[in-house]
C-alpha cells in the first residue's frame, strides 16, 4: 500500500472515531477538528512526535478544517516548534526535521489536552498506533511527558534525570519500548521552562540510550 492510499484509509478511520469522540460532541461548534500529520510519511525513518494537535491562537481565528488530503510537505518554515527539533535532530541523530515523520499521540484538535477525556484517549491512541505501524520507524521521540500511553502500550520505561548546576529543578527524559517492538525516548516539549544546557543534555542521554 503506498503512503497516500495508507493515509487516506486512516484518514476515513480518523474522521469515524472523531465524529464519535467525547471531545467532539462536547464542542462542535468549535471546528478544532483533526490531523494526521504534519509533512509526507517517510517509511522507516523516524517519527517525533507531541501529545495533541493544538489550535490557533490568532485573533482572527473562526475554526480548523479536517485534515483531509496527504501531505506533500511540511506547512511553515516559520513553526518555532520545529526550529527548536530540528537544532537538536541535527545536533544528536545527523538528520533534519524534513526527513522525519511529525504526528502527535491523539489527532484531535483542542485548545490544550485538557479537553481529552481518557474516553478520547483510549479512543485515538490506536490511530497512531497504526501510524506508527505503518512507518516501522527505528525510534519514536515524543516532546512531552507520555503519561497517557498505559503499560500495555509503553513498557520497560526507565527516566534518567540531569540537574543543572545551581539549580534545584531535575529535568527527565524517559526511555522505553512503545507499542511492544519500537524504541520510543520521551523529552520536554520545546515550550518547556528549562535552559538550552538542560535540552542538550537530555537530548545527548536519549542518544546514548538509543545506541
Amino acid at each position: 500500500m503506498s503512503e497516500e492510499q495508507f493515509f487516506k484509509e486512516l484518514q476515513a478511520k480518523t474522521e469515524k472515531v472523531f465524529e464519535e469522540s467525547e471531545v467532539y460532541s462536547k464542542n462542535k461548534d468549535k471546528k478544532w477538528f483533526y490531523s494526521i500529520c504534519n509533512g509526507p510519511i517517510f517509511r522507516n525513518k523516524p517519527i517525533v512526535c507531541g501529545l495533541n494537535w493544538g489550535v490557533s491562537r490568532q485573533k482572527d481565528y473562526k475554526g480548523h478544517s479536517p485534515q483531509k488530503n496527504y501531505p506533500h510537505s511540511i506547512d511553515t518554515d516559520t513553526w518555532p516548534f520545529k526550529t527548536h527539533v530540528n537544532g537538536y535532530l541535527q545536533k544528536y541523530f545527523n538528520l533534519s526535521f524534513d526527513e522525519v515523520n511529525y504526528s502527535n499521540l491523539c489527532f484531535f484538535r483542542t485548545p490544550n489536552t485538557d479537553y481529552l477525556s481518557h474516553k478520547d484517549w483510549r479512543d485515538a491512541i490506536p490511530l497512531f498506533r497504526e501510524y506508527v505501524e505503518y512507518i516501522n520507524p527505528p525510534y519514536v521521540i515524543m516532546m512531552g511527558l507520555p503519561k497517557k500511553l498505559n503499560n500495555q502500550e509503553l513498557f520497560k520505561i526507565e527516566k534518567y534525570g540531569f540537574l543543572p548546576e545551581g539549580d534545584n529543578r531535575r529535568s527527565f527524559t524517559r526511555i522505553g519500548v512503545l507499542f511492544d517492538r519500537y524504541k520510543f525516548g520521551a523529552l520536554p516539549h520545546s515550550a518547556a521552562h528549562i535552559s538550552q544546557n538542560t535540552h542538550d543534555a537530555l537530548w545527548k542521554i536519549l542518544l546514548e540510550k538509543f545506541k
